[in-house]
């Protein structure tokens, strides 16, 4: 007989049998950092004292804050992480990793796992949700238009590997470090870019490129460093930002240019910053914007994802 059943997901016990819900439910999508987190979980889920420790405060240890799973025979087959986010100073919610082991899919158990997640957030008083899903994922988004999810928008995210670092560097572009002044013209041209949900997301505020003491201290505090640049090109004038975290391989970097340079920038721009940073770079901007300029400096598409909220309460 079979006996389902939905509850809260409990790191102490869930983590490691998550951890490989996820690597075979994505197996086939799943970047370097997807498997060093995958890895990672495995790791921490060895040790029966972090994994209590970590019930309390799981954000700080990067596991997920809360969620349900579902089990049929005492078997975890399902998982849905829900993740709570700041955004215009109130808390929404990311759903993510509804996962379904493959043996078992075509049941509704994403749907069970969904519902179940919402009416939590109500019963919580959460007035909005969101989610991301792969624009190829078409049961996902089936899935989701059943609970009547509305799409926002759709972004890009580019990757330059590190080994381009070593190509001819532009030398019609020059660096250097954002003014005080120059504030409100980089804030007006990312906003322009960057909606309020995307950097809410990312944990990246705009407001943070104004050069205050108070947040300079906050970066030290949270283990990154904050960084931002002035490019100027034939009088014109682009900006960079990114965080530099000790423990991430890669580097989000948020770039803006004048309208109508964007593509002369970002062509001189975003190899010469990441020359200063070292590492793999990423960029997220709408679909289909400037994609014969991000293979020109030799980027590659990493994927596409349609953003999505509906309102709870």
């Amino acid at each position: 007989m079979i006996k389902p059943f939905i509850r809260p997901l409990r790191i102490s016990t869930d983590l490691g049998v998550i951890a490989e819900l996820l690597s075979i439910c994505f197996s086939d999508s799943m970047d370097e950092d997807g498997e060093r987190y995958i890895a990672y979980l495995h790791d921490f889920a060895q040790s029966a004292f972090f994994t209590k420790l970590a019930e309390r405060n799981p954000e700080k240890y990067s596991l997920p804050a809360e969620g349900f799973v579902y089990e049929e025979n005492g078997k975890l087959i399902g998982n849905v992480t829900l993740s709570p986010m700041k955004y215009q100073g109130g808390t929404v919610y990311l759903i993510s990793n509804v996962a379904v082991h493959p043996d078992y899919r075509g049941k509704g158990i994403a749907t069970l796992l969904t519902k179940t997640s919402l009416q939590y957030l109500e019963c919580k008083g959460i007035k909005q949700v969101w989610l991301q899903v792969k624009k190829e994922n078409q049961a996902a988004l089936a899935l989701y238009d059943r609970f009547h999810f509305q799409s926002f928008m759709t972004r890009t995210t580019w990757i330059r590997k590190s080994s381009n670092i070593f190509l001819k560097k532009p030398v019609n572009i020059t660096l250097r470090r954002v003014r005080k002044e120059e504030f409100d013209s980089q804030k007006m041209l990312m906003e322009r870019i960057y909606p309020a949900e995307l950097t809410a997301a990312y944990g990246f505020e705009i407001a943070s490129t104004q050069p205050l003491l108070k947040k300079w201290i906050k970066s030290i505090v949270q283990n990154r460093l904050r960084f931002h640049w002035t490019a100027e090109q034939e009088g014109q004038v682009g900006f960079a930002s990114y965080d530099l975290f000790p423990e991430q391989s890669y580097v989000n970097l948020w770039v803006t240019a004048p309208a109508g340079w964007e593509q002369s920038f970002y062509r001189a721009m975003i190899p010469a910053v990441q020359a200063k940073i070292g590492k793999e770079i990423r960029v997220n901007f709408p679909e289909k914007e400037f994609e014969d300029c991000f293979h020109e400096i030799g980027m590659q598409e990493l994927n596409t994802l349609i953003w999505q909220k509906r309102q709870i309460t």
